[in-house]
């Protein structure tokens, strides 16, 4: 008798576990949390290395090679990013403001002349003029024309 009790029990906490299992499997989908693609908008932690490899294969989604890739230009402090118009420009390590203002391809926003850069964020040089001015050592990715100067 005791160990059929036991084994009742044993088989109904065995049960509750597995239905609990099971709500934390279907409530984890219904929120989204197995169904993003990993780096896409629904998730957007990218590592740096990921970052730095997709830059270098030209930034495109698909594998294939654009017509022109990024390339890596570093700053002091102090130094300026001129960026040619229709040139690209994404911040990867330090800080700096921006002057000439730049709109950003990745929030669909005008950054304005003074503005804190944002890392991570793919700056486009929309007229003559434009560019980054860095408040110490940065690492910048650029695609298209550019000048630096001191």
């Amino acid at each position: 008798m005791l160990k059929d009790r036991k084994k009742l029990i044993v088989l109904i906490r065995a049960a509750v576990l597995l239905a609990v299992a099971v709500a934390v499997f279907f409530a984890g989908r219904e929120v989204g949390a197995a169904s993003s693609q990993p780096g896409s908008q629904s998730d957007p932690l990218v590592t740096l290395s990921y970052l730095e490899k997709r830059l270098k294969e030209g930034g495109t989604a698909s594998g294939t090679a654009a017509a022109a890739t990024f390339e890596a230009v570093s700053l002091a402090s102090g130094e300026k990013l001129t960026l040619s118009d229709g040139a690209e420009a994404v911040v990867v390590r330090g800080n700096g403001t921006v002057f000439g203002g730049l709109v950003s391809l990745t929030g669909g926003e005008m950054f304005e002349s003074g503005t804190s850069v944002v890392l991570y964020t793919d700056y486009l040089a929309a007229g003559t003029g434009c560019g980054i001015k860095a408040s110490g050592s940065m690492r910048i990715y650029v695609k298209g024309s550019y000048s630096t100067t001191g």
